[in-house]
């Protein structure tokens, strides 16, 4: 029996280590002001996920470029199905080397009917998400501006799609961040396939073992 459970444990880590966690760098978007600039860091290549609210203003996201590279970026939305899709826009624009002033490089603005409906099965969250933007450009400092008519709503914003995962534990924490942060309670973990499937597996190695001791107390009383 000692053999048994050994064996069982063994499956459960297994079948825990071998789930796709998450692959980015998730940050919340803390802003007090307008007009403030929120940087992004680290690899530009990298993807990066941003959690924001707007708080009737616009938020901008600024990156430095050293070398030539692409821009790419998309908005998520949490989706209701009673309800129009918030009308976000993200404009790109480029801080000129002399004189001041910026340039627009890009502008992607999905209005009502640009939003593809997407089940994240590792969330457990459904959410209205954008097509990217993608745009090449020359070294310089750029900044990333989102969003709506009213300036309120929260998104996601997914800059880069260079993935990198971040371990399962890291996962756990980021998913149950990302539920919060869309105002729900600790009980919808269990919508996650990060966490339901490792509680399926244990279920069904629970299952077994009991059924194994069954058979045996069967066997000795014949």
């Amino acid at each position: 029996m000692k053999l048994l459970f050994a064996f069982s444990i063994f499956v459960a880590v297994t079948a825990v280590n071998s789930l796709p966690a998450l692959a980015y760098d998730l940050s919340v978007t803390e802003v007090n002001k307008p007009y403030e600039v929120v940087e992004i860091t680290g690899d530009p290549e990298k993807e990066h996920v941003y959690l924001g609210e707007l708080g009737n203003f616009p938020i901008m996201y600024e990156l430095n470029l050293i070398g030539s590279s692409s821009i790419v970026a998309n908005i998520k939305q949490r989706h209701f199905s009673s309800s129009d899709p918030l009308n976000f826009s993200l404009i790109v624009i480029r801080k000129n080397d002399t004189g001041g002033g910026v340039t627009e490089v890009a502008r992607m603005r999905p209005g009502k009917d640009g939003w593809t409906v997407v089940k994240d099965s590792k969330i457990g969250i459904t959410f209205k998400e954008s097509d990217y933007l993608r745009v090449d450009v020359e070294p310089g400092v750029y900044r990333i501006e989102i969003s709506t008519p009213d300036n309120l709503g929260r998104y996601i914003l997914t800059f880069g799609d260079e993935e990198e995962s971040s371990g399962y534990l890291q996962s756990l924490k980021d998913v149950r961040a990302i539920q919060k942060f869309f105002g729900f309670s600790i009980l919808k973990m269990l919508t996650s396939s990060l966490v339901y499937y490792p509680l399926g597996i244990l279920l069904l190695l629970f299952v077994f073992n009991r059924t194994i001791k069954y058979r045996k107390k069967i066997a000795h009383a014949d």
